[in-house]
């Protein structure tokens, strides 16, 4: 998403163009719910840190 006009989606054989306001209002809102579940600076890097030990065992 760059605007409240165009939504570019990424698909495993192409990629969708998303212009209808009411379909751009879909993924503005997902983008929203999404990002408040997000962990950013330190809390993500703790996060990372035991993703990554878990893998290594």
């Amino acid at each position: 998403m760059f605007d409240d006009a165009e939504v570019t989606v990424e698909l495993v054989s192409g990629h969708l163009t998303v212009t209808q306001p009411h379909e751009v209002a879909l993924y503005a809102g997902a983008f929203a719910e999404l990002a408040a579940l997000a962990v950013y600076g330190k809390a993500a890097r703790v996060l990372i840190t035991k993703a990554i030990q878990a893998v290594d065992g």
